[in-house]
Order: C-alpha cells, then structure tokens, then sequence
C-alpha cells in the first residue's frame, strides 16, 4: 500500500507543512529524484477511482509538478455544466497560470489533502496556462470552465493554498453530505 495523502485536517499528518510552502520549481534535465516522485504522482493517480488531478505536495514532495485529466463524461457533465474543455492525462512541471479576465463561477470542490470536507469555491472562468511537459517541453493554451477550475486547484497546492482558503468555515460541508446533494440532483 502506499504511503497516506498529506492531510491538513489530521492531526496524525507530521508532513502538514508542505501544503503551505511555495514549491520548488523543477530543473531540466530530470534528475533521478525528479523522475520518481513523478512516476509515484501518475501511479497514485492512476489507481484513484475518483481523481481529477493531484499535486507533488498532496503525497509530501515539496516541488512544482501536478498530473490531472478532465474527460468528456456525461456523467461529470451532470454536475460540471461548465465542462466544455476537456484535456487527457497530462503531466505539467513549473504551471501558472494567469485568468484571462475577471469573471468568475462557483462550483462544489474537495480535495485529498482536505479531509472529508467540501465547499462551493469562486474560481475563474478563463485562464491562460503554461506549462513544461516531463520532455522539458514548454506548453501554453487557454482553458476554460471545469478545466480551468481543475487547473488552478492543482496550481494552488504548488503555491501553498488550499480550496479551503477561498470559503469561511461556515460554507464547509461533509463530503457526505455533498454525495446525498449530488444523489438527489441525478434523479431530477
């Protein structure tokens, strides 16, 4: 079994720390080091049933690299009406982004490194990105909607913040009581 996730909200976690510091920026060529905490981020990913994307600091590597994928899923679209871009597994070392304008949307999220809690974020619509694939390649584009969402949540935890940062402790809700809302919601 691999190691547990880097979980803000227990106290057990000794690793709590790297969810709040900037990470490190990754250099080309990969070293070894850099190889493998890549290779444990997609293997972590790939075996999650429910996963958009993940971060190096959510399985405790202080360095700027996330994995992440948003498919066209009919069943995602359901919850996600903003799901127009989609993207398939990428893995981007050193992302930014910047938001193509002010306009905003909320939207339910959680995360693994936020313990059973989930809450309606503000996030922006449209973002540029930019990025370097693990070929040392530089990629940009503009995503919008469920992507770009997805894209400055995982850039978030290169930056040290968290999803829970943008809401108050009021507006969060138990994961299982987001499931019992999205149950209700497919059957109407």
């Amino acid at each position: 079994m691999s190691k547990p996730y880097v979980v803000i909200n227990d106290p057990r976690c000794t690793q709590k720390a790297v969810l709040r510091e900037p990470a490190k920026f990754v250099d080309f060529p990969l070293s070894p080091a850099i190889q493998a905490i890549i290779k444990e981020l997609e293997a972590r990913f790939d075996a999650e049933e429910n996963c958009a994307g993940l971060a190096a600091p959510q399985i405790g590597y202080n360095q700027r690299i996330i994995v992440f994928a948003v498919l066209d899923d009919p069943i995602l679209k359901k919850f996600r009406p903003d799901l127009t871009d989609t993207m398939p597994k990428s893995i981007w070392l050193n992302p930014s982004y910047t938001p193509s304008s002010d306009q905003k949307h909320i939207d339910w999220e959680g995360c693994f490194s936020v313990n059973d809690l989930a809450a309606q974020v503000a996030r922006f619509r449209e973002v540029f990105y930019e990025a370097f694939t693990v070929e040392g390649k530089k990629i940009q584009g503009k995503a919008k909607g469920c992507l770009a969402r997805l894209i400055q949540h995982e850039i978030d935890h290169l930056n040290g913040k968290l999803f829970i940062d943008y809401v108050s402790e009021e507006e969060l809700i138990s994961r299982e009581a987001l499931s019992k809302l999205r149950e209700r919601q497919a059957k109407e």
